[in-house]
């Protein structure tokens, strides 16, 4: 335990060192400064795994379209989805993001402050799923362990304010190009509370959590809002995760 406390810390200080800092073609900038953000980072700069549903969303993209990221984490898709948008030579849009972890929250509003952003991104900290209310979210040290379904036991727990999805995104007349839903078990609950901002998304996709929700339930609801699966992009058995793509085209 000890020798394996004395590796992690090691590992932080080389990050630190490192200071990894990228320009992406579009002018924005990402940072790597952990082994969380590096499994994170490859999920989606690397692997690509978003990527078909970036190519559904431009290839019927409206004029200043909105995105939304809920479970934004520390910001990655936030900044992939408008890298792609910029590259496209799309400069108007809004992309809401929501993270509900604290901790990440800072990160995700640190990095989300750059000049090619302003005006463009508004980041909000608070839970997605019921419209009010509030639930604990546990901390655990990795980016993507956070959760409000999990175990307290399991590490350090914050109360945490539900946030009303529909008011963070303005006039229910908007159109949602995008819709990305990695909340961590809480999607049932999300789909259930806001069927009819759902059926103003034209692309949405979902990760699915098989042990907290009833992912046929979370199917046949998207699809009574007009949203059809497009296709399962990626699996976790251990964990029982889909990622999934909606779309109402």
């Amino acid at each position: 335990m000890i020798i394996r406390k004395l590796k992690d810390a090691l590992r932080e200080k080389a990050w630190i060192f490192l200071k990894v800092k990228w320009k992406l073609r579009s002018g924005l900038f990402i940072k790597v400064e952990n082994d969380s953000d590096w499994f994170v980072f490859n999920e989606i700069f690397t692997n690509k795994e978003y990527d078909p549903a970036f190519r559904l969303f431009l290839s019927n993209i409206s004029s200043n379209p909105l995105v939304v990221d809920l479970g934004a984490n520390v910001g990655y898709f936030t900044l992939r989805v408008a890298d792609e948008m910029l590259l496209a030579g799309h400069t108007d849009f809004t992309i809401v993001s929501l993270e509900a972890s604290p901790s990440n929250f800072a990160i995700l509003q640190r990095r989300l402050v750059q000049p090619l952003l302003k005006n463009k991104v508004k980041y909000f900290l608070g839970l997605a799923g019921h419209k009010t209310g509030s639930a604990s979210v546990v901390h655990s040290n990795q980016h993507y362990g956070h959760s409000s379904a999990g175990d307290a036991a399991a590490g350090t727990a914050t109360t945490v304010s539900y946030v009303d999805i529909e008011t963070l995104t303005g006039s229910n007349e908007k159109r949602i190009g995008l819709l990305k839903c990695d909340i961590e078990g809480s999607e049932e609950i999300f789909i259930s509370a806001y069927a009819g901002l759902l059926q103003r998304v034209d692309t949405a996709v979902f990760e699915l959590h098989a042990g907290e929700c009833n992912v046929e339930n979370c199917r046949k609801m998207l699809e009574n809002a007009g949203l059809f699966s497009k296709g399962i992009i990626k699996e976790d058995p251990p964990y029982r995760t889909t990622v999934e793509i909606f779309s109402r085209l």
